[in-house]
């Protein structure tokens, strides 16, 4: 599956139908930062080390495009984080995480989430919400 919209990303097909491994494109490297396994409604898959923790937000952080590109399909974020699933929806984690660009280092726009915030209950409590507010006030955009 090329992502057309955004040459910073691509996801090759792996052996199984419906995972991708996500490519990210940055001048001078190239790097696989996880999975997208786009059945049922979709998961982002990925890997953290604690020297991957952004210490001063006590926080992780996944790349900015992947989040906000429409056409890539996935409604979860799950980062096994030193042998912890920890999960959130790619909405909750949008716009609940600070983004931070890290370019002397060769780092993308990342967003970060702190570790207080994930789970799967406060992603569902939050989108909850939002069907709740949305149903309210039908025809009001947002």
């Amino acid at each position: 599956m090329q992502n057309e919209n955004n040459k910073l990303l691509d996801l090759i097909p792996t052996k199984h139908h419906s995972v991708y491994t996500v490519q990210l494109n940055l001048q001078m490297q190239t790097r696989y930062i996880g999975k997208l396994d786009t059945a049922g409604e979709g998961t982002f898959l990925t890997k953290r080390k604690p020297e991957h923790l952004f210490h001063k937000t006590n926080s992780l952080g996944i790349n900015h495009s992947l989040l906000i590109d429409e056409s890539i399909p996935f409604k979860w974020v799950v980062i096994d984080y030193d042998g912890h699933k920890l999960v959130t929806s790619r909405l909750y984690m949008f716009t609940h995480a600070k983004c931070f660009k890290f370019g002397s280092q060769g780092f993308e726009l990342q967003c970060f989430l702190p570790l207080t915030e994930f789970g799967l209950n406060k992603a569902r409590a939050f989108e909850s919400d939002l069907t709740v507010q949305g149903n309210l006030f039908p025809g009001v955009a947002a």
